[in-house]
């Protein structure tokens, strides 16, 4: 829930209305909102902290669309309650010994939601859309390891055919890669690689996706009632879809609210099915509530520095590094989540990844970095660094999201710590999410607080965004020896646990080394749940829910 899947936050939420945005995000006020009672029906009631952005699978990279897109639409897998593989609109699949063949035998009559065959070339179509250069997915990257993947992305290849994914027949479809991938069959239940409809879309050229009615769906739902900016919209069982009898419910209701207090009220006058706890004070009253639910968020909330070279200061590793250890991250962690969230030593986030030996990645990797908070060391530092750089003086601006009640107080705690460093200026600037991730992609920022939630249970989600040039490395940091790092795990030691395990250890040490970004909390999100909806099903990475198996108890 990870161009970016970037959350609300920053990029891509957690236990604060940061985490509200793990629910799926919108704008709305309370004084939008019905005061009707919410219906007897077997429908869901859900809500989104923040606007709706699109549901083009090539050009969605926010949880939000993420959220939708995985109940609308289906790829050729799908996951179970445990997260671990299972079928999709493919019945079976396989793969040869050495990984890097794979074949998926796709349902018989799969339909799309307007009747359109759904057949293997649909695949063939998307995935070939969403790497062509011209369509500018920010979510191209995720495809490296296919083959020609990257070659075709990076216009070096001009041949969309040459693409590691042939439909051998209507049913049959198999894919190549360059090497081994993990994390590939937890990646084909992602909607980046679901199936397009090319007979609908063409015509619709650059509006596919700008409104509900503007996509056709292969899932148990369809998307219905949004026009690209209103407030509120349906999920609606799509009778089309392959196991259409096996859905539970009779859809989901969504409506959009920002404010962070009106989705309680709302669960609580059973308005709503559930709500996202968006303030400490909330935490606080309903810590002990029969409904409160603590789900693993698989978020870091970290901090990007503008490395363009646009603010010269922030070029300079120590000034970066002293901003880092001036950083209290316990104290942020209280002040959005009764310390519910967890202090982050690390970008990829606790409970996410195991190491080669079984034990959490995360700890391991906690082992080769040293996050701290000392601000006689960080004015040591920040000192020498303005020296270095001709400077007696320097003005940040941080820059986050208006549509997160946690942004505000974390970004106060920032300012406070911060502006003890001796000549430095801390300005905050808030704008609406939408704006937060333009801004992101045309490196418009100096500070940029952002977020990031896993797309799989693998490190590399999150270590891979840093690469050189890679499409989430927004500060534009790079490092040759981080580069090799990541490729060493992607490729040379791919299948090799304990290798792959080492050489993501040594990026997270890397990044800390160099102060690259600074990691702050690791989210996690407390949830209120109506007892009698079951059957929700809830994960940490890519789409964070599944309605279709939920339902109304009476």
């Amino acid at each position: 829930m990870a161009k970016k899947k970037k959350w609300s936050t920053g990029k891509k939420a957690g236990i604060t209305a940061l985490a509200a945005v793990i629910v799926v995000g919108g704008i709305v006020g309370a004084t939008q909102l019905s005061s009707k009672p919410a219906t007897s029906t077997n429908i869901l009631n859900e809500y989104l902290p923040t606007d709706m952005t699109t549901q083009d699978l090539s050009q969605m990279t926010d949880q939000y669309a993420f959220q939708v897109a995985g109940n609308v639409q289906q790829g050729l897998l799908s996951r179970k309650s445990n997260g671990s593989a299972s079928a999709g609109l493919a019945k079976t699949w396989s793969h040869s010994k050495d990984g890097l063949t794979w074949t998926f035998h796709l349902r018989s009559g799969l339909k799309w939601s307007n009747g359109d065959a759904l057949t293997a070339a649909d695949f063939v179509y998307g995935w070939q859309r969403t790497v062509n250069p011209k369509t500018a997915s920010q979510y191209a990257y995720i495809y490296s390891g296919i083959k020609n993947a990257d070659a075709i992305n990076a216009g070096k290849n001009k041949d969309l055919s040459s693409l590691g994914i042939k439909a051998v027949n209507k049913t049959t479809l198999v894919v190549t890669l360059e090497h081994p991938m993990p994390q590939f069959e937890n990646l084909m239940a992602f909607p980046v690689f679901f199936a397009q409809d090319k007979k609908f879309e063409t015509p619709l050229g650059k509006k596919v996706g700008t409104s509900a009615a503007k996509q056709v769906y292969s899932g148990p739902y369809k998307f219905v009632g949004w026009n690209g900016s209103n407030k509120k919209f349906k999920l609606v069982p799509n009778k089309n879809y392959w196991n259409a009898k096996n859905v539970k419910n009779d859809g989901v209701n969504f409506q959009v609210i920002t404010d962070a207090t009106a989705p309680v009220a709302l669960f609580n006058k059973g308005q709503l099915d559930q709500t996202t706890l968006g303030t400490p004070e909330q935490i606080k009253k309903y810590k002990n509530s029969k409904d409160l639910k603590i789900n693993s968020g698989s978020r870091t909330d970290y901090i990007e520095y503008n490395q363009t070279g646009q603010v010269k200061a922030l070029t300079n590793a120590k000034i970066r590094e002293a901003l880092n250890l001036a950083t209290d991250r316990k104290s942020i962690s209280q002040a959005i989540s009764e310390g519910l969230d967890t202090a982050a030593t690390g970008m990829t986030p606790s409970g996410l990844a195991l190491t080669s030996t079984g034990g959490d990645f995360a700890k391991a990797a906690a082992k080769a970095t040293a996050y701290s908070y000392s601000i006689t060391k960080a004015k040591k530092l920040f000192a020498e660094g303005l020296k270095e750089e001709g400077l007696t003086k320097l003005t940040l601006t941080v820059e986050a999201s208006s549509d997160s009640s946690t942004t505000k107080p974390t970004l106060d705690t920032i300012q406070q710590s911060w502006q003890q460093l001796p000549g430095l200026t801390v300005k905050e600037k808030f704008v609406p999410f939408k704006q937060r991730l333009q801004d992101a992609i045309n490196h418009n920022f100096d500070v940029l607080l952002t977020a990031w939630g896993a797309d799989y249970a693998e490190p590399q989600t999150f270590l891979n965004m840093f690469v050189t040039d890679g499409p989430n490395n927004d500060g534009k940091w790079t490092n040759k020896a981080f580069d090799q790092t990541i490729t060493d795990a992607t490729t040379t030691n791919a299948l090799n646990a304990k290798a792959r395990t080492a050489n993501e250890v040594k990026s997270e040490k890397i990044l800390y080394d160099q102060s690259a970004v600074n990691p702050i909390d690791w989210m996690n999100a407390a949830v209120l749940s109506n007892p009698k909806v079951k059957g929700v099903q809830y994960f940490s990475s890519g789409a964070p829910y599944y309605y279709w198996n939920a339902y109304r108890t009476k």
